[in-house]
């Protein structure tokens, strides 16, 4: 959600817009009857995608349709970018303009025949985590404090993430277990140095009932914030930790099974962007991180393109 708001401001920077996020404040009606606080006195819709099943946003865009106000969508991610279609065809409706995170959603999308004026917005997690998070000291220590970890302890961060199987939605540290035939909790302390206070990070689909030391008070943003190394398989904030110059450990390697599918994302797609999750990560003597690479989601890519 914030990638989408912050994609919303650059938007209407310097314009004359009046942001209205009214609907967020009455959830239930919003539920019950989602397109009922969109009127004619609306110059602008901006919406996300819900799941094809659920299609909540398809009422919102069908009204300003038919009282003429433009609509615009937002996907923040290339997980999912498959909700747009069923049986390999378009199957719901679309905003006037979509907004998407990077040219490899913009070519997969065209190439899918959508017709609508796609648009590609400035990079969130370079403008966001890099400029808001990872230089600035302050808020670094505030979140460890939050935390309450050592100002000097060194950080890995675990993300996890839901693995679609035959047998219904998994958790990645299932599908590690199964491959590699042991625990979870030996596989990361045989890949993660000790001097590393390992920090575990799970999606709200997964259902965990093992105890791993996690820090749940902490929002995403602070807990990649402390993180000197970040480890995961496709997760986006796995993305933002490359983006911010965070040492990673990506996993693919580790997993022959799996394939990009299983998280939500089009073989095409993943081809096109796992070279920004390059394995950088090297234990000296010293058991210290060396920053060597710096790594960018993609270069910000105009909205008049």
């Amino acid at each position: 959600m914030a990638a989408q708001i912050y994609a919303i401001k650059k938007l209407v920077k310097n314009k004359s817009f009046n942001l209205d996020f009214s609907v967020f404040d009455d959830a239930k009606l919003l539920i019950k009857e989602p397109s009922s606080l969109l009127t004619k006195n609306h110059e602008l819709l901006i919406c996300g995608f819900d799941n094809l099943e659920k299609d909540i946003s398809s009422k919102f865009i069908v009204k300003a349709s038919s009282m003429k106000v433009p609509s615009l969508g937002i996907l923040d991610s290339w997980k999912g970018i498959d909700r747009f279609f069923k049986n390999g065809k378009l199957s719901r409706k679309l905003t006037d303009y979509v907004l998407v995170p990077d040219d490899s959603c913009k070519k997969y999308l065209e190439k899918k025949g959508i017709e609508k004026k796609i648009l590609v917005f400035e990079d969130f997690a370079e403008k966001y985590f890099v400029d808001k998070l990872s230089k600035n000291t302050a808020y670094v220590t505030k979140s460890k404090k939050k935390a309450k970890l050592s100002k000097n302890s060194k950080i890995a961060l675990i993300l996890s993430e839901p693995i679609v199987t035959s047998r219904g939605t998994q958790s990645l540290f299932e599908l590690i277990e199964k491959q590699n035939k042991n625990k979870a909790e030996t596989f990361f302390d045989e890949l993660i140095p000790k001097s590393f206070t390992k920090i575990f990070r799970f999606h709200p689909k997964e259902n965990i009932k093992k105890s791993f030391y996690t820090k749940n008070n902490l929002t995403i943003y602070e807990a990649l914030s402390i993180a000197d190394l970040v480890v995961g398989l496709s997760s986006t904030p796995l993305f933002y930790a490359a983006s911010g110059g965070k040492k990673i450990i990506q996993l693919e390697n580790f997993l022959s099974e799996w394939i990009p599918e299983q998280s939500n994302i089009p073989s095409e797609i993943w081809e096109s962007v796992k070279g920004r999750l390059k394995y950088d990560f090297k234990e000296e003597r010293t058991n210290t991180i060396n920053v060597d690479n710096l790594f960018k989601i993609h270069e910000s890519i105009s909205t008049n393109n």
